[in-house]
């Protein structure tokens, strides 16, 4: 009996060992995670606006973001400050970096690419 159980031990070890660096790389609770992504400006709305009443908004047609969203598609998304939209207007490519918060992705930094020729 303690010969299985040594066993047991060791065949849950041997399963578990290459999940070890996955566990310690793991994000902590209250960890901000952050994505990077690339699109077009559709509309800027700062508040008051038919999508939210306090909080600027931006409309992205972006394409795939790595790591949040396998499919490019045009989507609105809560933005930190108007001050991100200094300079811009619908047709504008950008970089835009969204961070996770409680119940939305928010925009919290934004720029404008040159011009495609």
């Amino acid at each position: 009996m303690v010969v299985r159980r040594v066993g047991l031990l060791g065949a849950l070890a041997l399963i578990l060992a290459p999940l070890a660096p996955a566990v310690a790389q793991a994000p902590k609770p209250g960890a901000q995670h952050e994505w990077r992504g690339n699109g077009v400006v559709v509309a800027v709305l700062p508040p008051p606006s038919d999508l939210h009443p306090t909080q600027p908004v931006i409309v992205i047609q972006h394409q795939a973001i790595a790591g949040l969203m396998d499919e490019a598609m045009t989507m609105p998304f809560l933005v930190a400050s108007t001050g991100l939209f200094d300079g811009l207007k619908a047709g504008d490519r950008i970089t835009f970096v969204l961070r996770d918060v409680p119940n939305a992705l928010l925009v919290v930094a934004i720029e404008r690419l040159p011009e495609a020729r």
